[in-house]
């Protein structure tokens, strides 16, 4: 015990000895009491809100809020959301925050001027490909910039350098937004001007897009990513061009080289005209006919520049269509020099062809075929003795200009009465009056009249026009026929033609019941603006009462030993096969100068080369609503095609005309009336024999079985308005 203390001491007080081994660690003591709260820090500054996914419509609009350009830089302020016009849900341009990634596009232009007037635009936004520059827009995913998620708003900075900017300018964007959603695209645009500098802006409209609209339908470009004029001459500019083909891509020169197609001086020398689209495909446009005069220049033209067509002339616009001519001072090879070339200075141009001056550009613009100086009107007042074998005769009325015509005194040229029956659908066989035998004619006033005209007021210009006896009603007639009045009063062009008129009567029965209405005339001539055919009348009104079912092409081709197809001119196939085209599967044309010993071919029309403007479903472009369907309203008579074959012997006289003795029908096909109309634009032979087999040996057809309203194959459901 004491040596233990002892050494203790000894160790304490620093004497050294060897060190004895570690002791073992001791445990851990008990958790300590927990300490006191403490004090609350600075409150943080507020978040921002939270945003998570909404629900919204399958729609795309776009607004531009807002367009800054200078010198440098070019930034669009806009809004996207999901419902075209005012009230939409924002969208998520990324997709993250509403179904769907949306693209947006933009084209930057400058307005050129001279002083108030607008010239055209030159596009800062385009792309270089060889040694062309073409119109192009642009989308730089790194030039958005999101200003507001919440309400859809964002900005996006031009990328194209602003070559040539103009505070004092016109600056136009336009931007195209397209949504895809379950394989649907929804597409809208907007279009926005400014004027950096604050003055007053320009507008550029010269050609209007409603009456693009009237022939097209509608305007469609780019796979439908552009709908209006406005917006193509963003991109389409002076100085941009095909690279493939080198030609203009600038709108003025563009679409009037397009309508113009083969009535181009260059095209008829032999030449073509075409362009390539982005997908490396040529279109040839050699082969477009303008459905109207193409010196009718404000059939395109309007707006608030309508007039600039005549009043700002340019080298570019008139060269577009009269392509022939040359401003150098030595025209190229197959053109003409304009008189007092070189010309430079287009500003000039007015000079000559303002109006009033030596050659006016609106003057010079009018049909040459047409003479509007006088208006020729006809107006059937009443008809008598048209019971089976009787002569018809029929009262009218002559104006010009609104006043009355005294044809004893001033005749005119050509006055015709046309009668078909019953109204049902024309098939009256008639014992004299045509070669068709289905409809009679009977010339009025004009070379080779018949018939007796007898004024009963001339000096008002009333008159009566009794048939001549080898025109009687048929003995066979019974129900309601139509008579047609046609006339004009210049015997060579310039024509005056009179609108054609009809009036319904009874043969036998007790009221007149009219043919069944299938046609709007006003639909035609949006296209067309004056339906004139034959150079005899104007208008649809006795249109089918020649071209009637059992009528037949009589034109075609006679050559001695040959067999040749008489084609139905039957309204309803002609005119479909007529518009249709280019999108028939067989060819399709008509005989224009009647075959004769000295030309036995005759003069043949190829309509497999017609370009319709529009989508041909579209039924209503022609039809009155409902027209269409199936079965069809009233009527209707099966169609008729002949097979002809010339039976002479080629040596049995010294030409190749076939003799009308040795012509002879050797087959006769007929089609049922919805068939036909159907198969007009959809020829294919298996469509025409689907027809038939849907067709009773009695005549009854079963389209509407399943083409019928509310049926699987509506003709309206598949020929969407």
């Amino acid at each position: 015990m004491r040596a233990w203390v002892l050494g203790s001491i000894l160790l304490a007080v620093g004497c050294t000895g060897p060190s004895g081994p570690a002791g073992a660690d001791g445990s851990n003591g008990s958790d300590g009491l927990p300490g006191s709260d403490g004090t609350m820090g600075t409150p943080g500054s507020p978040g921002a809100d939270a945003l998570t996914a909404w629900n919204t419509a399958p729609g795309i609009d776009v607004e531009i809020v807002s367009l800054a350009v200078g010198a440098t830089a070019a930034t669009v302020t806009f809004t996207l959301d999901d419902t075209p016009g005012a009230g939409g849900a924002p969208l998520d341009r990324s997709g993250r925050l509403t179904d769907g990634t949306i693209g947006v596009r933009f084209a930057l232009a400058q307005l050129a001027s001279v002083g108030t007037v607008a010239g055209g635009y030159d596009a800062y936004t385009t792309k270089t490909v060889g040694a062309a520059t073409q119109p192009a827009t642009e989308s730089v995913d790194a030039n958005f910039e999101a200003v507001d998620l919440a309400t859809g708003t964002y900005r996006y900075t031009i990328a194209a350098p602003l070559t040539g900017f103009d505070p004092t300018k016109t600056q136009t964007v336009v931007a195209v937004a397209s949504r895809t959603l379950e394989g649907v695209t929804g597409i809208d645009r907007a279009v926005h001007s400014v004027r950096p500098d604050g003055g007053a802006m320009l507008t550029r409209a010269v050609a209007s897009t409603s009456q693009c609209a009237s022939c097209h339908g509608s305007v469609s470009a780019h796979e439908e990513r552009f709908d209006a004029v406005e917006q193509c001459v963003l991109c389409h500019s002076d100085g941009t061009s095909d690279p493939a083909t080198q030609n203009s891509l600038d709108l003025r020169v563009m679409i009037h080289k397009i309508h113009r197609g083969a009535g181009l001086p260059s095209v008829v020398s032999g030449g073509t005209y075409s362009l390539e689209d982005s997908d490396g495909g040529v279109h040839d446009y050699a082969t477009v006919a303008y459905p109207q005069p193409i010196a009718r220049c404000d059939s395109c033209h309007g707006g608030a520049e309508s007039d600039a067509w005549h009043t700002n002339p340019s080298i570019a616009a008139c060269t577009s269509c009269h392509d022939d001519v040359s401003f150098a001072a030595v025209a190229p090879p197959n053109m003409v020099a304009h008189i007092g070339s070189p010309i430079t200075d287009e500003t000039t141009c007015i000079v000559c062809h303002r109006a009033g001056s030596i050659a006016p550009v609106l003057d010079r613009h009018v049909d040459p075929s047409i003479d509007y100086t006088q208006d020729l009107a006809l107006e059937i007042v009443s008809i008598q003795n048209t019971s089976p074998g009787q002569m018809p005769t029929f009262r009218f009325r002559v104006t010009v200009n609104g006043a009355p015509r005294d044809l004893t005194v001033s005749p005119v040229s050509f006055i015709r009465a046309i009668l078909a029956g019953p109204n049902g659908d024309f098939t009256q066989t008639w014992t004299g009056g045509s070669f068709a035998a289905s409809y009679a004619t009977a010339t009025v006033m004009g070379s080779g009249a018949t018939g007796s005209l007898v004024p009963v007021d001339a000096a008002n210009g009333v008159f009566d026009y009794t048939f001549p006896v080898s025109v009687p009603i048929p003995l066979t007639a019974v129900g309601n026929f139509t008579l047609g009045l046609e006339g004009r009063i210049n015997g060579a062009i310039p024509y005056s033609i009179a609108t054609s008129v009809t009036r319904d009567f009874v043969v036998t029965g007790v009221a007149a019941m009219p043919r069944r209405t299938i046609v709007d005339e006003a639909k035609c001539e949006s296209c067309h603006y004056e339906v004139t055919h034959h150079a005899t009348s104007r208008g649809v009104a006795t249109c089918v009462l020649c071209h009637n079912p059992a009528n037949v092409d009589d034109r075609v081709s006679r050559l001695e030993s040959s067999t040749v197809l008489a084609e139905s001119v039957d309204f309803r196939v002609m005119i479909h096969r007529v518009h249709a085209g280019t999108m028939l599967t067989q060819p399709y044309s008509l005989g224009r100068i009647a075959p004769t010993t000295l030309n036995p071919s005759g003069s043949m029309v190829d309509f497999s080369e017609t370009r319709y403007p529009r989508s041909p479903a579209e039924c209503g472009a022609c039809h009155l609503p409902g027209t269409e369907a199936l079965p069809t309203s009233g009527g209707g008579a099966s169609i008729r095609m002949l097979e002809l074959t010339c039976l002479e012997d080629p040596s049995f006289d010294p030409d190749s005309y076939c003799t009308g003795g040795d012509w002879s029908v050797s087959q006769s096909f007929a089609l049922a009336p919805e068939t036909a109309a159907c198969t007009g634009c959809h020829d294919a032979p298996y469509v025409v024999a689907h027809g038939e087999l849907n067709t009773t040996a009695s005549g009854v057809e079963a389209c509407a079985t399943c083409h019928g309203p509310g049926r699987s194959f509506d003709v309206d459901l598949v020929h969407p308005h």
